[in-house]
């Protein structure tokens, strides 16, 4: 009797990744990273990070305001002296997010979708490594990483040290069609959420 298959499947069940947690956003609510029915996309950030995530997350304003897409911000601040302040920092994001929400506005018209932005931006402080060690990014703050998980909560696509938005762009453009074109209103300011250095 042959066993291999069946070892395989069980071995396969055994080193399946635990459920990723909840974890609290600067909005005071928790927030799931996976979460069903939408296409999320979850981005590092940190001090050292701070001009990537920029790169990274304005990259993805043509596809903001789709219901079906969403995009998380992890800013691991371990290392920040944003941990020493921590009501002052979560402050800080809570406005940043704010500004956020109206450079977007044009994006969301382009789409068809008139509802405030705000209410699907995210950006969890991570001040204790949680959400970052969740998603298997380790401790090292300088490297860009990315994930895209699907509308089953699987993850349908991951880089570590990525250098370019262009393969994530590339993957959103088959999850999500096309990305929008530049509304002719859109505003050239950058996101503080993005900038946030820490």
């Amino acid at each position: 009797m042959r066993f291999g298959p069946i070892l395989l499947a069980l071995a396969g069940g055994w080193i399946q990744a635990a459920p990723l947690p909840q974890i609290k956003n600067c909005d005071g609510k928790m927030t799931v990273l996976n979460p069903a029915g939408q296409y999320t996309v979850v981005l590092a950030s940190s001090q050292p990070l701070a001009d990537t995530t920029r790169e990274f997350g304005k990259a993805l304003y043509p596809w903001q305001g789709l219901e079906d897409f969403r995009l998380i911000v992890v800013v691991d601040l371990r290392k920040s002296l944003g941990s020493f302040v921590r009501t002052w920092t979560v402050g800080r994001m809570k406005a940043d997010l704010d500004e956020e929400a109206i450079a977007l506005e044009p994006w969301f018209r382009a789409r068809g979708n008139t509802n405030n932005p705000r209410k699907y931006l995210t950006a969890i402080p991570d001040f204790d490594g949680k959400a970052t060690e969740a998603l298997g990014w380790g401790s090292d703050d300088r490297v860009m990483k990315a994930k895209i998980f699907g509308k089953d909560g699987e993850m349908v696509w991951t880089a570590k040290d990525v250098k370019s938005p262009s393969p994530l762009t590339t993957k959103v453009k088959e999850l999500l069609g096309p990305p929008a074109p530049t509304p002719p209103d859109a505003e050239p300011k950058r996101s503080k959420i993005l900038l946030r250095r820490g």
